[in-house]
């Protein structure tokens, strides 16, 4: 991809990031269109959450795979969701997302494995959407004995020794760094995830404290994490109470939580850990800050301040 650049750019390297930006722009088009369909008055929401998200903002306007990863989502689910809702080319569809799935296994095989039984979920749940939620309750459960249970078919597919694998790559790598956590290391085996998944949850999802913070370029991360943290607050005392909920946003929801879950099962290192979940962090923010009913926030901050001189 860069060798292309290199021809129209000359070999500038910020032209070539410009190039690069307008393709994973496309993406940020992309989501946006789709949750407006949901959220048709969330635009202010929904700018902030897709277009503005700081760590994501960060990471994707940088030339790495996090942003082609990022476009690979986003085209996945505009056109998986305008497939299912509107008719549109059917074979159109399929093959760009067929494409899409092709580089995200290209670029990391781990979140193509943590796609498909989302993907799989919103299919069965558009088809009972009356029972979305329990049709995502299965997949995910049959997804969870598939990955303990297939070593059963072959040695070859022992993928929680592939898990505690790459966890133990990166205490590695973490030796030459100074973000580095201390973790315990992960034993390959269902009573090893279940032993570690607090400490999994906690680094995919929490990590790092303000109270921790040794490297001041990571204040801006630990200050995101906190906002995220008020605002699940806000979600949980001021939900809007609406009708059916969306298949797409249980997607979000159970994809992202799988992919942060997974970064804190073998990622120790904060460097690495706020840059992997940055993109998707933005998956799961939407739906929280989408339902939140900011009308009967502001209007209870009002009520405070007219009480006072």
């Amino acid at each position: 991809m860069l060798s292309v650049f290199d021809f129209f750019s000359f070999k500038n390297f910020w032209i070539n990031t410009l190039f690069f930006n307008f393709l994973v722009f496309f993406g940020c088009v992309a989501l946006y269109k789709t949750f407006i369909q949901l959220f048709p008055k969330g635009f202010f929401q929904l700018i902030f959450c897709i277009f503005l998200f700081p760590s994501a903002l960060f990471y994707t306007s940088m030339i790495h795979r996090d942003g082609l990863i990022f476009l690979s989502l986003s085209m996945i689910i505009y056109h998986l969701f305008f497939s299912m809702n509107t008719r549109t080319s059917f074979l159109k569809n399929n093959l760009i997302i067929c494409f899409f799935l092709l580089l995200i296994f290209l670029l990391r095989n781990f979140v193509f494995l943590a796609l498909i039984p989302g993907l799989i979920a919103w299919l069965v749940s558009y088809k009972f959407q009356k029972k979305s939620f329990l049709s995502f309750v299965i997949i995910y459960t049959i997804a969870i004995v598939a990955f303990f249970a297939a070593t059963l078919i072959s040695p070859k597919l022992n993928f929680p020794r592939y898990v505690a694998e790459r966890q133990e790559s990166f205490i590695e790598i973490g030796k030459a760094g100074n973000s580095t956590l201390p973790v315990k290391k992960l034993e390959p085996n269902l009573k090893g995830f279940i032993k570690s998944a607090p400490q999994a949850f906690n680094l995919g999802l929490m990590r790092p404290y303000l109270s921790e913070i040794r490297n001041l370029q990571f204040v801006p991360f630990a200050l995101e994490i906190l906002l995220l943290e008020i605002v699940i607050l806000l979600f949980i005392f001021f939900r809007k109470k609406n009708g059916p909920v969306n298949p797409l946003i249980y997607f979000n929801v159970f994809f992202s939580l799988t992919v942060l879950i997974m970064t804190g099962y073998t990622v120790p290192i904060i460097g690495a850990i706020v840059r992997y979940r940055s993109i998707y962090f933005v998956f799961l923010s939407i739906p929280i800050v989408c339902y939140i009913n900011w009308q009967k926030i502001f209007k209870a901050f009002s009520f405070k301040k007219n009480n006072y001189p």
